[in-house]
């Protein structure tokens, strides 16, 4: 409604930690190359070992700055394009809009409880403050929340588990992993794609450490196995993962689950809305299998499962989050989330996004499919080194589309600008080279105003 509060909430990366003024997680080329050096910098990054819900202490312990509005990413997990400025897009005044920042490493129980308390003094000077003649009902007001990725989450956990709806009028997110995400998975176990060796291993040793990151170990049946079909990962062993954190993944998700079973039976499903927004284009890791010495191996479809329906179905995702993950598990079925055609890191910068973010805002109903229908996904790596051939894949492409692949500076200039070649199959390929920095590439065609983005890290 146009009375309420509306608090953008954002996800990994999008809140910068620092640390005497400097954004520490800025990875910027120089920066990734420092942080091969052993010393106070990784310590700094690090969390201690079992942190479990806490805050940190020094010298573990960062700063809050602002929602950051620059691309960021974190190779082989996330990337994000800038957040725009969302009050301006959606027409929201400056009163009545507000950003969360928090300690994305932690534990999203913790973010939760700051969420918490934020809210409480934001709404609590909102509806004391507001000048009664532009917004008459503001003393009604409730919060809107507008959610990026694990954003959502924190959300979820306020509303459902910390009693937070009843302050709430709607939640919409955007890309939120609601039952996990494979690539999480993977990450946390350092397999991470395009990354290499020692980038690699300084990632793992860092970020494994973030109970936020475990907490995004997926809950879903995502074990496939020839003879038995899928099942669930809790109870079994993943190298490189503690069993602990797996079973604190299963227990936050379930947390959330019968909070809301709860909450459904005592005050009703409509207590306040919930709109996911989600990509489904693009291929993403969806399951994973063991080999026989128990190394997980990471799938982008169910075709190695032994239930013939499993392997029948058609998989996608945003790149990051698989379709149904995207999709909260109490609702029936994957068409009740609004799909668009971006992927994770250009979902909140969609224009058919920012329509229904706006109508949502407004109190109104949503509108209808607003994707533009083309069934194309676009595979970009998120890391690269200097003058080294990487590559771009697209599939599900018509040939008329005459699909192009730039690369675009922080200025937004355009620095390259290739045509992409068929490879067979309706899809098409483009190989690349770029000199040390942060990019963005972008496949785009001019004959049908298609665009998709991500951002890229040369070192």
């Amino acid at each position: 409604m146009k009375h309420d509060l509306v608090v953008l909430v954002p996800g990994i990366m999008g809140t910068a930690l620092t640390r005497s003024g400097a954004d520490v997680w800025d990875l910027t080329p120089e920066a990734m190359s420092g942080l091969l050096r052993p010393g106070r910098t990784r310590k700094m990054l690090q969390l201690p070992k079992d942190i479990g819900d806490d805050d940190p202490e020094s010298p573990h312990a960062l700063e809050l700055g602002g929602v950051i509005h620059g691309p960021r990413l974190l190779p082989g997990l996330v990337s994000n394009m800038e957040y725009p400025d969302l009050r301006r897009l959606l027409g929201i005044e400056e009163e009545r809009f507000a950003e969360f920042p928090y300690d994305w490493r932690l534990s999203n129980r913790n973010s939760a409880g700051k969420l918490k308390l934020f809210v409480q003094e934001r709404l609590t000077r909102w509806q004391e403050t507001a000048d009664p003649k532009r917004f008459p009902r503001a003393g009604e007001a409730k919060v809107i929340f507008l959610c990026r990725s694990m954003g959502g989450l924190v959300v979820r956990y306020y509303t459902e588990v910390l009693g937070g709806w009843e302050q709430t009028r709607s939640v919409a997110t955007l890309g939120t992993p609601f039952s996990g995400s494979v690539k999480a998975l993977r990450f946390l176990t350092g397999q991470v794609r395009w990354v290499p060796s020692p980038f690699r291993e300084w990632i793992h040793e860092v970020c494994s450490t973030y109970p936020s990151l475990g907490q995004l170990i997926p809950t879903y049946r995502v074990v496939v196995d020839p003879q038995e079909g899928r099942s669930r990962l809790k109870g079994q062993p993943v190298e490189g993962v503690g069993t602990r954190m797996i079973d604190d993944s299963f227990a936050f998700f379930q947390e959330v689950q019968d909070a809301i079973e709860e909450n459904d039976a005592v005050h009703g499903s409509r207590r306040c809305t919930l709109v996911a927004l989600g990509g489904d284009k693009h291929r993403t890791d969806q399951a994973l299998s063991f080999s026989s010495g128990g190394r997980p191996k990471f799938h982008q479809d169910f075709s190695d499962s032994g239930d013939p329906e499993d392997r029948g179905l058609l998989l996608h995702g945003d790149g990051t989050v698989a379709d149904f993950a995207q999709t909260p598990p109490e609702w029936s079925d994957t068409g009740q989330t609004v799909w668009l055609d971006s992927r994770h890191a250009d979902l909140i910068n969609s224009g058919h996004a920012r329509k229904q973010l706006k109508r949502i805002c407004d109190g109104l109903a949503l509108a209808g499919v607003l994707s533009a229908g083309e069934p194309v996904g676009v595979e970009f790596p998120d890391f690269a080194q200097a003058g080294e051939p990487f590559e771009v894949w697209v599939t599900n492409a018509d040939p008329a589309m005459g699909l192009r692949v730039r690369r675009l500076g922080g200025d937004g200039r355009c620095v390259s600008d290739e045509v992409m070649q068929p490879s067979g199959g309706g899809g098409f390929r483009a190989e690349l080279r770029a000199e040390s920095g942060r990019w963005t590439l972008e496949v785009y065609s001019k004959a049908l105003g298609y665009s998709c983005r991500d951002v890229l890290l040369v070192v």
